[in-house]
């Protein structure tokens, strides 16, 4: 054990009484004297703290750190702004505008602190247009080169593979346009803030250094965020109340119906853009942003004509900012006061992904291979779809059970009405002859010359008045004829009409609604189905006629054919159950269909003979009967029938005798339809055999280039889009060019990823391409991303996995609440002792009793401890396994929560306890919904106790509690702390967002409360252990930058001196947050084991493992050989020591 004394003058004994419900406690879920592993012991001096303890330790290098920036924005907003110039200076770079009306060309603006928007052309790339900035005294505007000269740059998606963006090109904010390095001398702290300010950031040139400047910046967006944000719901809500549809019922949502009760939250909340941020803190009708779309889908010849214009808009836009400001800051202050997470804001803002000429070698190998594998997919479908045409020869699609109800209708050759004898003779007698006049005479002059007739000849002679008849045909055709005539509908469709279909279906993709039917999916060997109400399914054969429906829409279903290709099976239970048909009555009923077109109303009766033989008593009910005429529409025909031998999402009625019709099953639940089975969300179905195709082995092979392309089929826009810029050498720090792994034929630049700093309303950071990129997958086109951002020479990335980040935080408020020592609640306990070895860790716990993998136990156990409730748990274990049904799933999720979350309680109030005391019940103990009714049965019974058995639970409760489970105790707290007046997290009392405050929705979105207090204490935990780790780095004169947080996941670019210093350095960080949330939890100690990370990574590669080797289809030799980059390394805590001597100095 880390002892917390170390920190804070304070150690406390354990009771006696705390220790005998420790262990009662543990011994209630089997966890009591298990056996414990001890960790070698770690000693070495630790940094000095910067006060008295840990929390003032927090606090004074906060404010060191953001105190100067807090400091110039105070001042800036407290002094106003001045009016926005009349004119505005057309010129290339800077021009700085005095109240008095005069103006001067500048190199930068010298401000510290001020409003800044930077306008695009973005038909003309990503560089910056025009932008504007305004401080307490000036006015500033920016106009780019381009504007002043007649290059044009390529309209392409593809241009940012082939362009060159360069520092010349951008704004530049702290230096002279020519000046290639930073003078660090002459670097002042600059504050800059705008709206989605990240934006603008990646447009500015001294962003893009190496080594990094003081120049913060502050999102308004992000302010807004974390103070009024709101939920996806919500946001669903002011769409619906904007568009003015807001009375639909809201599907699928547990707030449907009762909007009324939370409609307050819409005064205190809006949308993120400026406009609407705007509105909302200033009040207004909001903000002319008509003029916007002249950078959207305007030309630079528009934007110069219109320059005055454009850049008063873009003034306008800094002056709504400021005026934001203004509002946000003091609210921010009063609900965020903490200087950490300010200070964790700004050094989030800096964020770095360095890049070299492996970033183009990428994005052409995975274009290039992404071509090849679209192409040789469209070949192969279009194979499938002729095969598939050639069924209209003997009408053998009607037998076939996927391509039967497909449009085999054709349309005909129109041909020119008859010409009359008369004018038939008028033609023939004016018709030209075969052979022109010129021609006949070589012909005859060859004849003559050759005294032997040509055979030859006269063969093709006859051959021509042959087909004359034939020839002629062309002249009773319409110049435009019926597209592809005699070729089926649906073929038709998937053809390009503007080359007249002659090189087939080439407009066919794995989107198109007729590919599942041409590849003959099968779902668990069933035949899939599309239904226009219910979406895609499948069909599973062996339904009664009697209790079948006839679609009269659709063409004779080919049930043989399906009997034969997927028979029913045998059951598991035989015992009788009313509505269940049994595999013993459809292979009775397939015995019976002698004919393979075996006509329905002769089946028909086959089935009514069998069921009412089996079933004389039974009452059949008519699904389809309707009551005063009408028809229960949106029950979709489910039956109460089914099949004994097959469980799924259904069964339905689709209108095809003798079937019954199961969806597929739906990431978002079981009343989703499913649009494309052969969307990324299937792809473990296709690789687990569930999803099959089945038509020919071309089909499984069309299944795997679906696999193999669709991740970058789905971001390669993103990709390819993402603003690159490159360094020249003399742009580069010494600590690259003088490197032994410096290349001078390399080059070397740098991504700034546009990261919205806090853009959820948990205040998690958000950004569409590296905050979401996968890890490296040997069958997933393009996924090597990540290891495409390098380190320049010199340089190394070092990081570390916040190990079990949001599990930990979970525990310790449940571990602080229930006894005040850690792993004092089973939870707790699981969290630091369990073993996966041993099946004592809470993944391992939770798969075992509910039967599923113990990676799809840890979805379950991180979407409950984030609120989710059973009917999450529900959804998921039908995801897992589609074959359960809804009532054993139901029942699975039951039992993982009543082993976890607990039984439901309620805390007594006053008049509770006083009604308890009054009929003999403990006051101070949890009482069960079933124990507070007898109570009231019992009071009913006195009359001085009458008035309270009147009462109903809510009034003799104080609030909803949960007992029994490995979790209670930490779900109690989580919801005492939801459901407080002012909830806010427990370490750095940041407060929830104003839309979730009880004040403003009442006992509603508890949820999505409860799920904020974890994850918003994550993101104190982030914001402590990157303003930890920016302190080491400064006072130890460690040379590196904050590089990106992905969830979890932190990096900093380090000089490779320095690498395993800074890796020392991120373990302290680890240790001093972890002992921060314990100090602030009043936990007086820290376990070792989660004291410092598994594993600290050091890398030039940005990668999840440092062994990976990132092989896919795009990268098939792997970053070993096919780019020489060697695999990095990992280092635990006596590693980093070993290397280091225990000491962060440079000297040691």
């Amino acid at each position: 054990m880390i002892i917390a004394g170390d920190y804070i003058d304070l150690t406390v004994g354990i009771s006696n009484e705390t220790i005998l419900k420790i262990q009662e406690h543990l011994s209630n879920h089997e966890l009591y004297s298990k056996s414990v592993c001890s960790l070698p012991d770690i000693d070495f001096q630790l940094p000095a703290l910067q006060g008295k303890n840990i929390a003032e330790h927090f606090k004074k290098i906060a404010e060191k750190q953001c105190g100067n920036y807090l400091e110039k924005l105070l001042d800036f907003t407290s002094c106003g702004i001045p009016d926005i110039p009349c004119v505005w200076n057309f010129s290339p770079g800077w021009t700085k505008y005095s109240p008095n009306g005069e103006r001067h060309q500048i190199d930068f603006p010298d401000e510290e602190a001020y409003i800044f928007d930077v306008e695009v052309c973005v038909k003309e790339g990503h560089l910056p247009t025009l932008a504007t900035a305004v401080s307490k005294n000036y006015w500033y505007s920016w106009c780019s080169n381009q504007l002043f000269a007649d290059k044009k740059v390529q309209d392409s998606m593809l241009r940012n593979m082939e362009c060159t963006y360069e520092l010349k090109d951008l704004i530049n904010l702290e230096s002279k346009t020519e000046q290639d390095r930073p003078i660090f001398k002459d670097q002042k702290e600059r504050i800059v803030v705008g709206h989605n300010v990240s934006y603008d950031r990646s447009r500015i040139k001294e962003q893009y250094f190496v080594e990094g400047t003081k120049l913060r910046f502050l999102d308004t967006m992000s302010l807004h965020i974390a103070i009024s944000g709101i939920t996806s719901f919500q946001r669903n809500m002011l769409i619906a109340a904007k568009s003015g549809t807001d009375n639909r019922p809201l599907k699928n949502h547990p707030y449907r119906g009762k909007k009324e009760e939370i409609l307050e939250w819409q005064n205190i909340s809006s949308f993120n853009g400026l406009s609407d941020v705007h509105k909302l803190y200033c009040g207004g009708l909001g903000l002319d942003k008509e003029k916007r779309n002249i950078f959207v889908t305007g030309t630079l010849s528009e934007i110069k004509e219109d320059f005055q214009e454009l850049a008063t808009y873009c003034a306008k836009d800094c002056k709504a900012t400021y005026e934001v400001l203004c509002a946000l800051i003091p609210e921010y202050q009063k609900r965020f006061p903490h200087p950490v997470t300010l200070a964790g804001m700004l050094e989030m803002s800096t964020a770095y992904l360095p890049v070299n000429r492996n970033w183009q070698r990428y994005l052409q190998d995975s274009e290039d291979t992404y071509r090849d594998l679209e192409n040789e997919l469209t070949q192969s479908l279009k194979r499938e779809a002729d095969r598939a045409a050639h069924l209209m020869a003997d009408r053998a699609y009607e037998r076939d059970p996927w391509l039967w109800n497909l449009d085999w209708s054709t349309k005909p050759l129109k041909v020119k009405k008859t010409v009359s004898a008369v004018k038939k003779k008028k033609k023939k007698e004016n018709d030209v002859p075969l052979q022109s006049p010129s021609s006949t005479g070589k012909e005859e002059a060859a004849d003559q010359a050759n005294d032997d007739e040509d055979v030859g000849s006269h063969e093709i002679k006859r051959l021509k008045q042959q087909f004359q008849e034939l020839f002629n045909s062309k002249d009773q055709l319409f110049k435009r004829n019926s597209f592809l005539p005699g070729y089926p509908n649906w073929y038709s469709l998937l053809c390009d009409r503007l080359q007249d279909g002659l090189i087939g279906p080439s407009e066919v993709t794995t989107s198109a609604q007729v590919v599942p039917k041409l590849l003959k999916l099968t779902w668990d060997g069933y035949p899939l189905f599309h239904s226009r109400e219910l979406g895609w399914g499948y069909l599973v054969p062996g339904r009664p006629f009697d209790l079948s429906r006839q679609d009269e829409n659709l063409a004779p279903f080919p049930l043989k054919e399906v009997f034969a290709l997927c028979p029913p099976r045998t059951e598991k239970k035989s015992a009788r159950v009313q509505g269940i048909v049994t595999a013993e009555e459809a292979l009775m009923q397939l015995g019976q269909m002698t004919d393979l077109s075996a006509d329905p109303l002769d089946l028909a009766v086959h089935w009514q003979a069998i069921r009412h033989g089996q079933n004389n008593n039974a009452e059949q009910k008519d699904l389809f009967s309707t009551s005063g005429g009408s028809q229960k529409k949106p029950n979709h025909y489910l039956t109460s029938d089914r099949p004994a031998w097959h469980v799924g999402i259904g069964p339905h009625d689709v209108g095809i005798p003798g079937c019954w019709f199961f969806r597929l099953p739906h990431k978002s639940g079981v009343n989703n339809n499913v649009g494309n089975p052969l969307a990324k969300d299937y792809l473990n179905k296709i690789e687990d055999g569930t999803l099959k195709a089945t038509s020919s082995s071309i089909a499984e092979h069309i299944l795997k280039l679906n696999r193999n392309i669709i991740y970058w089929r789905n971001a390669r826009d993103r990709i390819i889009s993402q603003m690159v810029v490159w360094l020249r050498q003399s742009q580069l720090p010494r600590s690259v060019t003088n490197s032994d792994n410096f290349d001078p034929s390399n080059r070397y630049g740098a991504i700034l990823p546009q990261v919205i700093t806090s853009g959820t309303l948990t205040r998690r950071a958000v950004e569409s391409t590296w905050l979401t990129a996968s890890n490296a997958y040997k069958d997933r086109l393009g996924s090597e991303l990540k290891a495409m951002i390098q380190c320049p020479p010199g340089f190394n990335f070092v990081g570390a996995d916040v190990d079990s980040q949001e599990l930990w935080i979970a525990s310790i408020i449940g571990d602080s609440h229930f006894a005040g020592q850690h792993g004092s609640t089973a939870f707790g306990w699981m969290t630091l002792q369990g073993r996966k070895n041993d099946g004592t860790d809470m993944h391992s716990r939770t798969a075992s009793a509910v039967d599923i993998t113990r990676d799809q136990a840890k979805v379950l156990n991180y979407g409950r401890i984030y609120g989710a409730g059973e009917r999450f748990a529900k959804t998921l274990l039908m995801q897992f396994n589609h074959r359960l049904t809804e009532n054993e799933a139901a029942e699975k999720a039951r039992k993982m929560y009543l082993m976890t979350k607990g039984n439901s309680a309620f805390k007594l109030n006053s008049r509770g306890r006083h009604l308890a005391s009054a009929v003999g019940y403990p006051v101070d103990e949890l009482v069960t919904t079933e124990q507070l009714n007898n109570m009231r049965r019992s009071a009913r019974k006195h009359i001085k106790l009458a008035h309270l058995a009147k009462l109903p639970v809510e009034d003799l409760t104080e609030r909803r509690m949960w007992s029994g489970g490995t979790e209670s105790h930490m779900f109690n707290k989580l919801e005492e702390i939801a459901q407080s007046q002012a909830p806010e997290t427990p370490v750095l009392h940041c407060r929830i967002s104003r839309s979730l405050e009880p004040r403003n929705v009442g006992n509603d979105f508890m949820t999505s409360r409860v799920n904020w207090v974890v994850q918003s204490s994550a993101v104190d935990y982030l914001h402590l252990m990157i303003v930890a780790m920016r302190y080491l780095l400064d006072v130890y004169k460690i040379e590196g930058r904050f590089s990106i947080s992905i969830h979890d996941e932190v990096r900093y670019i380090i000089k490779e001196d320095d690498k395993f210093r800074a890796a020392l350095a991120l373990q302290i960080a680890n240790l001093w947050t972890r002992c921060m949330f314990s100090y602030q939890m009043n936990l007086d100690d820290l376990p070792q084991g989660v004291a410092f990370f598994s594993s600290v990574d050091i890398d030039t590669v940005l990668r999840k493992e440092t062994n990976m080797d990132c092989q896919t289809p795009s990268n098939p030799y792997g970053l070993k050989q096919g780019y020489r980059i060697d695999f990095g390394c990992s280092y635990d805590i006596y590693q980093i020591l070993e290397k280091t001597g225990g000491s962060l100095d440079s000297n040691h």
